[in-house]
């Protein structure tokens, strides 16, 4: 085993994502002020869904309605994802000094086909969905249970890298560092308090040394 850990994000990280993310937040958002629990609407669709799961007004015949149409979306978008460029050799290289594992928060079932389909599968050690973990990002919940898979791997050589907000959350709720990938998206870290250690425009050679470098 190698003595460090790199979780990856799978949507606009490693994937480029035609989940239509927009319209997921607008049906879940629906779904929600159809039962009068507007207030639990967030920014980003798993927020939402973690802050109505937890709440008194929790009721799992509309957690079944609410998943169903985050399925339904999900698996759209998913058959058309297409590699982020440069992905494939960027694993290629990094799986050479580090564990290499992908925690997100769409369905198993979706990403273990697409990670196959894209030749991104044989440089992962482990791959983790929704149906694997406790609890959605930005919960620590994933990113604890990868570092349980890990024992031997100190906590100052993981780091998570993804687009977007949720998965800095998770990193530091989880205490580790956070790199910042956004080519296909872009995410307003400022205005969220948050400096990623890298922020990554494309995955290329460059990119890596300085994953290495940071790692060393």
């Amino acid at each position: 085993m190698k003595d460090k850990l790199l979780i990856f994000d799978m949507d606009n990280t490693l994937l480029q994502s035609r989940i239509d993310f927009s319209r997921m937040h607008q049906e879940v958002g629906a779904l929600l002020r159809e039962r009068g629990l507007s207030r639990y609407i967030q920014s980003s669709v798993a927020q939402s869904i973690l802050d109505f799961t937890r709440s008194p007004d929790y009721d799992p015949g509309l957690e079944e309605a609410i998943w169903a149409r985050v399925a339904e979306i999900e698996a759209a978008g998913l058959e058309r994802a297409a590699l982020e460029p440069g992905a494939l050799a960027a694993l290629a290289e990094l799986q050479d000094f580090a564990e290499l594992v992908v925690l997100t928060n769409n369905a198993d079932a979706a990403i273990g086909a697409n990670l196959m389909r894209l030749g991104l599968a044989p440089y992962l050690s482990l791959a983790l969905g929704r149906d694997s973990v406790p609890c959605l990002k930005p919960a620590p919940e994933g990113i604890i249970l990868i570092r349980d898979q890990y024992p031997a791997i100190p906590l100052a050589a993981t780091l998570m890298i993804g687009d977007a907000m949720i998965d800095a959350q998770a990193a530091a709720a989880a205490g580790i560092g956070f790199i910042a990938y956004n080519r296909s998206r872009e995410e307003d870290w400022q205005s969220f308090g948050i400096q990623p250690l890298l922020q990554l425009r494309q995955w290329d050679e460059q990119a890596c040394a300085a994953i290495r470098r940071l790692m060393q």
